[in-house]
């Protein structure tokens, strides 16, 4: 009898003092696929706290041609309703990398250049609205929407050059205006579709 006393007094303590930890998965814009874990804590009930991380690469046709972008982000959500509805405040970090092929431009004949590279880094802030739905005691669906606000942002192109032109040949690019205000621009943020699996 005693042991079965002290079982619920620790299963009372544990459900008083009861976290959530979530593992998240979501379709997003300009991060394609994302995956992430949430913070839920009963000492503050309007509040939890995420991290995402996202890897996205599509090569389109022997590596000549890719899209690739990866980003990881902090944030904190905030429910002023108690509910499902939140706004969000965040902190991350994302580079975006373009390969095209330009094998095609040449000079009398040859090759110039086989690929050449854009990449975009930006450290940036955001805010979101948005909803989550609880489909199950373990299960819910989330939504929302934002804009991303840059902090410090760089790019540059990148010129490979093709392997029948001499060493001497010049393929640098002065690009690194152009690419930093590109890598500046704010951007809007989009979840589609988010899932959240509690933990």
């Amino acid at each position: 009898m005693r042991r079965v006393l002290i079982l619920l007094g620790m299963l009372s303590w544990v459900q008083a003092s009861a976290n959530e930890v979530g593992v998240s998965t979501g379709i997003e814009f300009p991060q394609p696929l994302t995956l992430g874990v949430q913070y839920k804590t009963d000492a503050l009930p309007a509040w939890d706290a995420f991290y995402k991380v996202g890897f996205f690469d599509f090569p389109f046709s022997n590596g000549s041609r890719a899209v690739s972008i990866y980003s990881m982000e902090v944030g904190a959500r905030y429910h002023p309703l108690l509910n499902g509805f939140y706004v969000a405040g965040q902190l991350g970090f994302r580079k975006i990398g373009v390969t095209v092929d330009i094998s095609n431009l040449k000079q009398d004949g040859v090759s110039l250049a086989s690929t050449a590279t854009a990449s975009l880094g930006t450290v940036y802030t955001g805010i979101l609205l948005g909803h989550e739905w609880r489909l199950s005691p373990r299960l819910s669906l989330a939504v929302d929407a934002g804009i991303q606000f840059a902090l410090i942002h760089s790019g540059g192109i990148t010129i490979t050059m093709d392997p029948g032109q001499d060493d001497g040949t010049d393929n640098s690019v002065s690009d690194q205006k152009e690419m930093r205000r590109i890598s500046g621009l704010p951007l809007p943020q989009i979840a589609v579709l988010r899932l959240v699996w509690y933990i």
